[in-house]
């Protein structure tokens, strides 16, 4: 493993990026959103999607001059056609309208289809809470990886889910996971690294148990998590992320573009039920609180979203480990583009 300073990542990546067709500002955000990810302990969604995205807008699968287009519309909703532009830029535009109706109208739904990947969908909805509103967020993925409860074989995509609730003086409030046991690109991120897997995540081709990170490239699928309770909201997922909004499921046949997303969105303003500051200072206690309960011998009391605060603060501190195989591919890609590479 490398450890390598963000901003430096943050650079390389906006370069890569306006190389390749983005307006500075696209590529920049792309890059932020990326390296967050990897900031913040996601690395299946974080810097190593550099190459891929790469990958992708070299196929023809994301447009980098494609701007995502509202299609219909009402006051508190609206249906976005994200056009194949990079999904980073349709995710922001579904939740800067979702804000922004929540706002004029307390409660808002915003969904979008022709989407690309769209990374680490934590980032939207904290990015709401940010500005003093509460978000969910519901996609699918196209592509299909996990079983569902009790089956074999690969049906829908890992369809991950976010929270996202306003504090004030403590950190954000923060949920943000795959459906399935872990998101893919964490046995990607072990498959570059020559690791095993925990036993719980896979079944090879044959249903059996497995360590074998390669064992999902060759039949094999992801489990749910939490058995019957994840499968549920996994389907929930796919009922809302791609059904409600016209986006491909993971039993559509068709399978180009790669890893396409289907994003429904919700967003409340706190001020339609009680003040804005008032809900701000309560959960804020109810999170003190939660964090003062006596926890077992040996383990720590936090509420969801501390884990990537806490390793945020290190990494920023200390650089962001990176497999040698994705740092390499992401100096070889910069190269490639004829980029001037300042390591210092």
């Amino acid at each position: 493993m490398i450890l390598v300073p963000a901003d430096k990542l943050l650079r390389l990546g906006t370069g890569i990026f306006s190389a390749q067709g983005l307006s500075r500002e696209k590529a920049e955000f792309i890059a932020e959103t990326l390296v967050e990810a990897s900031l913040t302990g996601h690395d299946s969604h974080g810097v190593f999607y550099i190459p891929r995205y790469s990958e992708r807008i070299r196929e023809g699968h994301i447009d980098p001059k494609a701007e995502p287009k509202i299609v219909k519309e009402t006051a508190s909703t609206a249906l976005l056609d994200g056009r194949w532009a990079p999904g980073q830029i349709t995710a922001l535009k579904v939740v800067e309208t979702a804000v922004e109706k929540a706002m004029k109208n307390a409660v808002s739904a915003v969904g979008a289809f022709n989407c690309n990947h769209i990374g680490r969908v934590g980032y939207y909805t904290n990015w709401a809470a940010e500005k003093g509103v509460v978000a969910m967020m519901f996609v699918n993925v196209g592509h299909p990886a996990v079983t569902v409860f009790n089956g074999t074989g690969k049906v829908f995509g890992t369809n991950p889910f976010s929270a996202a609730v306003p504090t004030g003086e403590v950190r954000p409030f923060l949920i943000d996971y795959a459906t399935s046991v872990v998101a893919e690109g964490k046995i990607t991120i072990a498959r570059s690294k020559a690791e095993k897997i925990p036993t719980h995540w896979t079944r090879d081709r044959d249903g059996k148990v497995t360590d074998d990170p390669w064992a999902i490239k060759q039949g094999g699928w992801l489990l749910p998590f939490g058995e019957y309770k994840g499968y549920c909201l996994q389907l929930l997922n796919e009922l809302l992320g791609a059904i409600l909004t016209g986006s491909r499921t993971g039993l559509d046949p068709k399978k180009e573009p790669p890893s396409t997303n289907g994003v429904f969105a919700i967003a409340l303003d706190p001020d339609a039920f009680i003040r804005l500051n008032d809900f701000k200072l309560q959960t804020d206690e109810i999170l003190r609180q939660v964090r003062r309960v006596p926890p077992e011998p040996g383990k720590r009391v936090l509420y969801p979203g501390e884990p990537e605060w806490e390793t945020k603060d290190r990494r920023l501190s200390e650089g962001i480990p990176l497999p040698e195989e994705t740092w390499s591919s992401i100096l070889e890609l910069a190269e490639e583009l004829g980029l001037e590479i300042n390591l210092d």
